[in-house]
C-alpha cells in the first residue's frame, strides 16, 4: 500500500504545483498554451516515437487496433440515442460520450505510475483510439461547426501532425527491421538518448499544465453530474467488455494490461470539444470547458482508488 501511495505521491504534487502557479499567477493562460503546443508538436511526438520503435509487434495486434476504432464508434453511436432524451438536450452530446483524452492525461498518469518502459501497453488501445479521433470524431465535430466535412483538409492534417509522424514513422523503422540493424550507430544512439530525455519531461509537463486548468466557473452541477456519471457507466461497461472478450479472442491479457485498460477507460473525453464550438454557442462551451475539468478530477480520484484497492 504504502509503496503504491508513493507512486501517486509525485502526480499529485505536481498537479498541486499547477494549481500554486495559477493562483499566485507564475502562470498564465499563455504560457500553458505555449506548453501544451510543446507538449503537442514534441514531448508526445517523442514519447510515441520511441515506444512505437521498440515495441514487440504482433499480427494481433491489428485487430485490437480495429477493435478499438469499432469500440469508440459503437460508444458514439450510443450517444446520439441519448441525446434523444429532452433533459440531455445538449449540443455535441454524443461527442462527450466517445473518445478519450489519451495524450494529454492518459499518457501523463500511466507513464507517471508504470514507467516510460511500460507505455507501449496502453498504447495498443491508443492507436485505434488515434485513428478514430483524426478519422471520424474531429471531421463530424468540425462538420457540426463548420457544416460541412473537410476531408482535404483533415488528411492534410493528418500526415503533417508531429504524433502522426512519429507514430508512422516508427512503425516503418520498426516493422521493417531497420532500426535493428542501424540502432548501434552513435549517432542513432545520440538521437534516441536525446528523445528519451524529452520524452521523460513530457509527463511532468501535463501534469502541470493540466493542474492549471483545474478551475471551474459558472458550473451547471446537475445536468454536469448527470452526463458525468451516464458518461462513466457507458465508458467502464465498454471497457470490461473489451477487456474480457480481448482476453478471449485477440491476447491474453496480463497485469499491466489490465492496469492499460483502466487507465484508458477512466480518462475523460476529448479536451477539443470547446475548441470547435463558435461564438453563437458561448455558454456551451463554458458547459463543456466545465464538465471536462470537473472530468478530469474525478478520473484522478476514482484511478487513484481503484489502483490502492487492485494493487500495482
Amino acid at each position: 500500500m504504502a509503496d503504491i501511495i508513493s507512486r501517486f505521491i509525485p502526480i499529485f504534487l505536481i498537479l498541486a504545483v499547477g494549481v500554486f502557479f495559477r493562483l499566485k499567477k507564475i502562470l498564465s493562460d499563455e504560457i500553458v498554451g505555449g506548453l501544451k503546443k510543446l507538449i503537442i508538436n514534441l514531448g508526445l511526438p517523442a514519447v510515441f516515437f520511441i515506444s512505437f520503435l521498440t515495441m514487440e509487434l504482433k499480427s494481433n495486434y491489428i485487430i485490437f487496433f480495429i477493435s478499438t476504432f469499432l469500440m469508440c464508434l459503437l460508444l458514439f453511436l450510443v450517444g446520439m440515442l441519448l441525446k434523444k432524451i429532452k433533459s440531455l438536450d445538449v449540443p455535441l452530446l454524443p461527442f462527450f460520450f466517445t473518445g478519450f483524452e489519451f495524450g494529454m492525461v492518459g499518457v501523463a498518469l500511466f507513464s507517471s505510475l508504470f514507467g516510460m518502459e511500460n507505455l507501449h501497453y496502453i498504447l495498443l488501445l491508443g492507436l485505434g483510439h488515434e485513428f478514430f479521433i483524426w478519422f471520424v470524431y474531429a471531421p463530424l465535430l468540425e462538420a457540426q461547426n463548420q457544416g460541412k466535412i473537410q476531408i482535404k483538409k483533415i488528411l492534410k492534417s493528418f500526415i503533417s501532425s508531429p504524433i502522426i509522424l512519429a507514430i508512422l514513422s516508427a512503425l516503418f523503422l520498426n516493422l521493417t527491421g531497420i532500426y535493428q540493424e542501424i540502432e548501434s550507430f552513435f549517432v542513432v544512439t545520440g538521437i534516441i538518448s536525446t528523445m528519451d530525455v524529452v520524452s521523460r519531461l513530457t509527463s511532468p509537463l501535463i501534469l502541470l499544465s493540466i493542474g492549471f486548468q483545474l478551475k471551474l466557473t459558472s458550473m451547471q452541477w446537475n445536468l454536469s453530474i448527470k452526463v458525468l456519471i451516464l458518461r462513466l457507466i457507458l465508458s467502464i461497461l465498454a471497457g470490461l467488455f473489451f477487456y474480457f472478450i480481448s482476453d478471449l479472442l485477440i491476447l491474453e491479457m496480463n497485469r499491466m494490461m489490465r492496469n492499460a485498460f483502466i487507465t484508458f477507460f477512466l480518462l475523460p473525453p476529448p479536451f477539443i470539444i470547446p475548441v470547435f464550438l463558435g461564438k453563437e454557442l458561448k455558454k456551451e462551451s463554458v458547459f463543456y470547458s466545465n464538465v471536462l475539468i470537473f472530468y478530469t478530477f474525478i478520473t484522478l480520484i476514482l484511478y487513484t482508488v481503484i489502483m490502492l484497492i487492485l494493487g500495482i
